[in-house]
């Protein structure tokens, strides 16, 4: 997912819309959790941890 993808510090984003779920890669300390969920709200998905 670009909106993912395009933050610094994600390093990859696998998204299945099939199975609702992204895996993402990040560098904790660069992006946070919350600038996540932030990008995928703002294209118009809806985000929660597990």
């Amino acid at each position: 997912m670009k909106a993912l993808e395009g933050l610094k510090g994600v390093r990859s984003a696998h998204v299945s819309f099939r199975e609702k779920l992204a895996r993402v890669t990040y560098e904790k300390g660069v992006v946070t959790v919350e600038q996540m969920i932030e990008a995928v709200t703002r294209v118009g998905f809806r985000a929660t941890l597990p």
